[in-house]
């Protein structure tokens, strides 16, 4: 197949274009459709028209690599689904002086007792600095809600007020201190660590990994709701939260009657935190999330659009993806970790997930000091 000017030209020497040129497009991995867009206006309607009809966008895995050594450095990959194909993002090293983490799907952070760092975009490619909250902690909840981003609790006793809650404001750039504070029965779990953490456009919702019980807060009214209990009817002992386009939805970890590892995926009715089953992984990729030496004690989950990630944070060789088939069922299979195979997985790994459009991916070619390299 050639290309003459705006046209494809197949073996036969017959012109391709339409709903054909649409298909071949499909296969195309997306990061390659960048440059395919700008040969003409018709390729770029081509391009736009294949991705609406024929290979949609789907949301993409985003691994950082920071060491954990002064100055920090940083590396940057994606898994892109639709590709079926790892992206090192190539860019300078972004200077932390701090721990970088993420403490839920799409948001990821850096808080030290003189600033807050965070990154709103899809790819995290560019980040805001700011004063930190007016109450150092440790490890607390760091959340993005709307325009509020929200810092609560932490692994440290404050005497009377042992789970303060400040929140950021975006668009007016300043720190508000709410009058309420996180729920007295999380004082024990009120370090990120213990708790599982998602986000919808107006709420904060935190589970306790180990118990299931689930509180919401809203940063409008600056109020705590709950605990309800995650109730699938069957004993769980991991809780994994995460939001699929608005639906709140829990991977858990448990065992059958044979005392074999299960992870299962349920809806959770945000009124009443009852459970309705999705699907079951598959025991042979539940046999890659396990730790040679500890099996799996913990398993943590990105979700974003209908994909969800599962990774073990102990065994990090596979990650293990589940798509969320609409009218119901999961489709399942694994990939292998590109950044665990390097030399460099003593570093920190970091997991977000987002959906990149298309047009962001335009943006982000043309900025200067960024090149998309093909790994896989």
């Amino acid at each position: 197949m050639a290309r003459r000017e705006d046209q494809v030209i197949g073996q036969n020497g017959v012109e391709i274009h339409g709903d054909i040129l649409e298909v071949i497009l499909s296969h195309v991995p997306l990061i390659d459709l960048v440059p395919t867009s700008y040969v003409s206006k018709s390729w770029c309607y081509a391009v736009a028209s294949s991705l609406r009809h024929h290979n949609k966008p789907k949301p993409w895995l985003i691994l950082h690599t920071q060491a954990t050594n002064f100055p920090y450095a940083t590396s940057t990959h994606a898994y892109d689904p639709r590709s079926s194909m790892w992206i090192k993002i190539s860019q300078p090293s972004i200077k932390y002086n701090s721990t970088l983490k993420s403490s839920h799907s799409k948001f990821v952070y850096t808080l030290s007792s003189t600033k807050l760092s965070f990154s709103l975009d899809p790819l995290n490619l560019t980040w805001s600095h700011v004063d930190p909250p007016l109450v150092w902690r440790a490890d607390p909840i760091v959340a993005r809600v709307g325009d509020s981003i929200i810092v609560a609790g932490g692994g440290c006793d404050y005497g009377d007020d042992p789970l303060p809650v400040e929140i950021y404001n975006i668009v007016t750039r300043a720190w508000h201190t709410c009058d309420t504070t996180m729920p007295g029965n999380l004082k024990d779990s009120a370090a990120s660590t213990g708790l599982s953490i998602t986000t919808t456009n107006e709420k904060l919702f935190v589970a306790e990994k180990q118990s299931g019980l689930a509180y919401w807060f809203d940063p409008n009214t600056r109020c705590w709701s709950g605990p309800n209990k995650l109730n699938p009817n069957q004993p769980i002992y991991d809780h994994n939260i995460g939001t699929s386009n608005d639906d709140l939805i829990l991977v858990g970890l448990c065992k059958n009657i044979e005392n074999v590892e299960q992870v299962k995926i349920w809806k959770v009715e945000k009124e009443n935190f009852q459970c309705e089953e999705i699907g079951e992984m598959p025991l042979l990729y539940v046999e890659k999330l396990k730790s040679e030496n500890f099996g799996i004690s913990s398993i943590n989950v990105r979700v974003t659009g209908n994909f969800v990630y599962i990774y073990n944070q102990s065994e990090m060789e596979e990650v293990v993806v589940c798509e969320l088939i609409t009218g119901g069922g999961c489709r399942w299979w694994s990939i292998q970790n590109v950044v665990a195979r390097d030399e460099k997985i003593m570093n920190r790994l970091v997991f977000t997930c987002s959906e990149v459009s298309f047009d962001e991916l335009q943006r982000v070619t043309r900025m200067v000091n960024r090149r998309f390299v093909v790994e896989s």
